[in-house]
């Protein structure tokens, strides 16, 4: 009986380190796994929340909330018969766009934040009017059930118009402009 009870102890012993090791790989693959997505998502607070990053404290401040545009009130925007078109084919009002603050010191964190109707996981492009015509500031915003965010850090003094576009649809936003000094 000695026997059968060791060999029957040495399998109980064997499939519950069967047992662990299949726990074990399970729970690595669950941790790989929410890496990924966090990553994925944008939620680690860790990495860059964009191209142009700053400092460390940079990355964990929160956006601004005191100028921001308050309901009702008009976003500031150049006067149409002096600023370029938003888009070639003229701004369709799919592509909203909200800039905070519309007054920044060089290379200050300029959040850009807005909705594009109809749209998800389509890549905008950042665009600054430059010389007679729109070109690509480097910065991207992906928008995500409708709603895109990011933001720009400029040194360029003076009065600056921006746009976000849609290279794909040819669509421009609104253009506003972000006075730097």
């Amino acid at each position: 009986m000695d026997d059968d009870s060791d060999e029957r102890s040495d399998q109980v012993r064997s499939a519950l380190l069967k047992a662990l090791a299949v726990v074990a790989g399970i729970a690595v693959l669950i941790a790989l796994g929410t890496t990924v997505m966090v990553r994925a998502l944008g939620l680690d607070e860790s990495e860059s929340p964009g191209p142009l990053s700053g400092s460390s404290s940079d990355q964990t401040k929160p956006l601004p909330t005191t100028a921001l545009p308050v309901p009702g009130e008009k976003t500031e925007t150049p006067d149409p018969s002096t600023s370029p078109s938003a888009s070639p084919n003229g701004a369709t009002g799919d592509i909203e766009l909200r800039v905070s603050p519309l007054m920044a010191r060089p290379m200050e964190r300029v959040n850009f934040t807005g909705s594009y109707k109809g749209a998800d996981n389509t890549e905008l492009q950042v665009q600054r009017f430059e010389t007679g015509k729109w070109s690509n500031f480097g910065v991207t915003a992906t928008v995500k059930v409708g709603t895109y965010t990011t933001y720009i850090m400029t040194g360029r003094s003076g009065e600056n118009r921006f746009r976000v576009y849609d290279p794909k649809a040819k669509k421009g936003s609104n253009v506003i402009l972000v006075t730097v000094d």
